[in-house]
């Protein structure tokens, strides 16, 4: 059974995906991965998301996927998996997929989810569309109530990454992105929930490089 992956549009060679979680982290997921409302007819592998026409009246979903359905979605760089391998994908409302996270609701409608690889209904070197099955849901809320803490005795602004998350992209009620990077060649957000009894949680960290997007997810709070 072949493996489904693609070339990196810059270099247009392939990347093998590191699949390492850092100490702390609970699992590793797909992102920026384009979940869909389509089924068997899906739009042109060149029809881009933000660029809508005649054709294509609605990219993205903004409907959660549910446990038990079997869901559209295009992928592209790092994805590497065979049919009928189990992986994370991370889940955003179209809006947060756009333009990142701004409010609260965009943060509690976002999830790690659990999918198995179904089919492919569609792929060329550098994007597919295929079919999931929806094993698991876990929202960015979940995270900190579900898995097991790990606690640090470092500011959290600094845990797993290489500097310290200095820029505040987004704060809304119990939410908080930060970030940080390196002349936009390297891009660290990380996701921070502050719960009812004010304690604060790491639930998601983003990394960006030259070759690869990844993020972890888990439950990390500090002494």
């Amino acid at each position: 059974m072949s493996v489904l992956k693609f070339r990196c549009s810059c270099c247009n060679s392939y990347h093998d995906l590191n699949r390492t979680v850092p100490t702390g982290f609970s699992g590793w997921s797909y992102p920026d991965m384009e979940w869909s409302d389509f089924t068997d007819d899906v739009p042109p592998l060149s029809q881009e998301r933000w660029r809508i026409t005649d054709e294509v009246t609605k990219l993205g979903s903004d409907n959660m996927p549910k446990v038990g359905e079997i869901r559209t979605v295009r992928v592209k760089l790092p994805f590497e998996e065979e049919t009928g391998n189990e992986f994370y994908m991370d889940y955003m409302p179209v809006s947060a997929y756009l333009d990142s996270f701004e409010t609260a609701d965009q943060f509690e409608g976002s999830a790690v989810v659990k999918c198995r690889f179904k089919e492919i209904i569609a792929a060329d070197d550098y994007n597919g569309w295929i079919k999931v099955e929806v094993l698991e849901v876990i929202g960015f809320k979940q995270l900190a109530e579900v898995l097991p803490a790990y606690r640090t005795e470092q500011p959290l602004e600094d845990y797993g990454t290489m500097c310290t998350c200095a820029d505040i992209d987004a704060e809304d009620a119990q939410w908080q992105l930060i970030s940080w990077n390196a002349q936009g060649d390297i891009y660290e957000g990380k996701v921070i929930y502050t719960d009812e009894g004010g304690i604060r949680h790491i639930v998601w960290l983003n990394i960006e490089d030259f070759f690869t997007h990844i993020s972890y997810f888990g439950n990390i709070i500090r002494e």
